[in-house]
């Protein structure tokens, strides 16, 4: 089973803002199937969100925009 960790440890991952990572998910730069939501809160597969950014731009993440 893979771990699900909380938005501030992607954050960390990726050394941007939380405000980015919130951005992302919004832009679907962050694909639904990559997390779950529970009421206010998201909870991510950190190997999933590291997927699919690397898919956008060889290894590349979004602009915070």
């Amino acid at each position: 089973m893979k771990k699900y960790v909380n938005i501030s440890e992607v954050a960390e991952h990726f050394s941007v803002s939380i405000s980015t990572v919130r951005h992302w998910v919004r832009e679907g730069y962050i694909p639904e199937h990559t997390y779950v939501k529970i009421e206010n809160t998201q909870r991510f597969k950190l190997d999933e969100v590291d997927k699919a950014l690397s898919e956008l731009g060889e290894g590349t993440t979004p602009d915070d925009g």
